[in-house]
């Protein structure tokens, strides 16, 4: 059976699809010209942060995220144990959701802070932060009704 693609996917695709692009051009233009572009370095960033948020998202989705499988497997309450994970992970996500949405607003309302290179509004940048641990919320949500209907 053909595994279906998650729309996250396809962004994280995108996304790494543009880093390497700019990246490329930046060496190129280094070699030519002896010269790198600035604002290569904020791009990259900002997306490889959130090409990572996308893998939790997914890796969540897929139940192939980061586990203790020698303890795991070894204890005679697996279901529990992968539930009590969840909830951790699903509490550490709701936090992170809250810290960087505050982020996000504080620097549109207050702060006002821009990037080194190209003056853009920081919080252009890390808005995806909060979107994406909604994303996470809802795939660990999901992953955690998986666990419970198939055990």
């Amino acid at each position: 059976m053909e595994e279906k693609i998650e729309p996250e996917g396809y962004v994280a695709a995108v996304l790494l699809l543009i880093m390497i692009l700019v990246a490329f051009v930046n060496v190129v233009t280094r070699y030519l010209f002896h010269a790198s572009i600035a604002f290569t370095e904020e791009i990259e960033v900002a997306f490889f942060v959130w090409v990572t948020f996308l893998g939790i998202g997914m890796a969540f989705r897929k139940g192939s995220h980061l586990a203790m499988v020698f303890v795991r497997d070894r204890l005679p309450i697996k279901k529990h144990l992968i539930i009590f994970g969840q909830i951790l992970s699903l509490i550490l996500f709701i936090v992170v959701l809250y810290l960087t949405a505050r982020y996000v607003y504080l620097d549109m309302t207050i702060y006002h802070s821009t990037t080194m290179a190209l003056g853009i509004p920081m919080w252009v940048y890390t808005i995806g932060m909060p979107i994406i641990s909604i994303l996470v919320i809802f795939r660990i949500i999901q992953s955690m009704r998986g666990v419970i209907k198939n055990a």
